[in-house]
């Protein structure tokens, strides 16, 4: 039995390679650095953090880039002893390529690729050709359009031929395959909302013409069918265990209790994949997939990637911890021998200090620890969706005590609305409990206030966004140490 999402929380754009008897898995981070975050598992059930690919301000110059921009849908590959990844920056506009023998870094610098489209993917053949396909458009048609290039430095080795029409007004992350003597193109279409859905085309020849499968959808949950919790599926790559085995991975999201609405982000999910007897991928049942699945064919779920505990005495780049735009490396000082973290805010709005966790469930427990007697300026923790939508439980020292406040920002618009004061303590634990429809904030075992989770939803943004919360410590202005680590449980 496993259990799906099977990375939980703000993980979207799903791509999945094997190599060296591992997976590998990359998603897209957008605004947030380091960028492209890498999963590792043995089994395809059972994921851990692995490591980041861009983590150079070479590699990732955000300085201009707006929330939900960035780093969009990376694709990794695994050929003759070398890992790639290709992806989009949005904020430069470029596609680009890094390369690397080890999953682990480093990288290399970015090498760049055709200019159009988003999305870009790479597919080597049994020939050792490569063949890069994205979508864009050329002469006025919209479509899939593929080239053979060097994957070393990205130069073109062939003329950009159309591989499909575009069916749909939004069709995006283009992925190739081969089985049995055919080439298989699958896309994504409908937008990544709730119209997303996947399809697939295929063709004898790698250029095409690429005719569709007459079931597609291959992927979707675009009809409501009670009672359903995921909804956007799409954005899918393909992963073969064996001859007889393969396998889905794929963005969802999930939609808690009542509401109508999700903050959790876009997620990773699994599925079984069959072929039928026309030589068809089905994904799941006939294109529907479930949160929970018993297949013998594949180990127990074991990790709980819920729970999760940072120690400031560690290396943190053990952890999936994000920033936002610019790392600002010497606003954040690690003491590893005093396990503390201190930041040093700047009062920058759009390159905020902040060190980030994605909330991984609806239901589950924030904590942080301030050493407040050493507090200049202000600082505590953070709910954050974007520059523009956030929550914090913040902490200022007035001289004879500490005044905790509720920060709430939405849309243009910031307010203060609730206050308590505390006594001047040597430190503050401060804590917010994630509920399906609530965030409860605490300080020192008192509850302060609550907001509602809609304050954060994807649904609720001004314009049109693509991440997810994320839980966290921060520095607005001064000084601000934190001892111990973070949690999530």
């Amino acid at each position: 039995m496993y259990h799906n999402p099977i990375i939980p929380g703000f993980n979207p754009d799903p791509s999945i390679c094997h190599a060296q008897g591992r997976y590998y898995l990359a998603v897209s981070t957008f605004e947030f650095f380091p960028g492209v975050t890498v999963y590792e598992s043995g089994d395809l059930v059972n994921w851990s953090y692995c490591s980041s690919v861009l983590t150079r301000e070479s590699q990732l110059p955000l300085s201009s880039c707006r929330d939900s921009s960035g780093i969009y849908a990376p694709t990794l590959r695994f050929h003759e002893g070398m890992f790639f990844l290709v992806t989009t920056n949005k904020a430069i506009p470029m596609n680009f390529i890094v390369t690397s023998h080890d999953i682990h870094g480093p990288w290399s610098e970015p090498f760049p690729v055709s200019p159009m489209g988003i999305d870009p993917s790479l597919f080597f053949d049994d020939d050792g050709s490569c063949m890069y396909v994205s979508n864009g458009t050329v002469n006025g048609v919209k479509g899939i359009y593929g080239h053979f290039i060097n994957p070393y430095d990205g130069k073109p080795k062939s003329e950009v031929t159309l591989l499909s029409v575009c069916t749909n007004d939004v069709t995006e992350a283009p992925h190739l395959y081969k089985r049995g003597g055919w080439y298989y193109l699958m896309v994504a279409e409908g937008g990544t909302e709730y119209g997303h859905h996947e399809m697939i085309f295929r063709s004898r020849t790698i250029l095409g013409p690429y005719a569709p499968d007459p079931h597609n959808p291959i992927l979707s949950h675009v009809k409501r069918i009670e009672p359903q919790v995921v909804y956007g599926t799409g954005h899918a790559d393909l992963i073969a265990v064996d001859d007889e085995h393969w396998y889905a991975v794929f963005l969802a999201f999930r939609q808690p209790s009542r509401t109508h609405l999700h903050h959790l982000g876009r997620e990773t999910f699994l599925a079984p994949v069959t072929w039928d007897d026309e030589g068809w991928p089905v994904i799941g049942e006939e294109g529907r997939v479930r949160l929970d699945y018993e297949d013998l064919f594949l180990p127990q779920q074991t990790q709980n990637p819920s729970l999760l505990r940072i120690g400031f005495s560690e290396n943190l780049s053990r952890y999936p911890l994000e920033k936002v735009r610019i790392p600002k490396d010497a606003c954040y000082v690690q003491d590893r021998e005093q396990g503390t973290m201190k930041l040093i805010g700047d009062g920058d709005r759009m390159n905020p200090t902040l060190l980030l966790l994605r909330q991984p469930a609806f239901s589950c427990t924030f904590t942080a620890i301030l050493r407040s007697v050493s507090l200049q300026g202000n600082a505590g923790i953070t709910a954050w969706y974007n520059t523009d939508y956030f929550l914090k439980l913040n902490v200022t020292d007035n001289g004879s005590s500490f005044i905790v406040s509720l920060v709430r920002q939405v849309h243009d618009f910031q307010a203060v609305t609730e206050t308590m004061t505390t006594p001047r303590n040597d430190c503050l634990t401060l804590s917010i409990i994630a509920e399906p429809e609530w965030y409860t904030f605490v300080a020192d075992g008192k509850e302060l206030g609550r907001a509602s989770t809609a304050t954060l939803s994807t649904e609720g943004t001004m314009h049109m966004s693509f991440t997810g919360v994320l839980f966290g410590i921060y520095a607005d202005t001064g000084e601000a140490v934190f001892k111990e680590g973070m949690s999530i449980r």
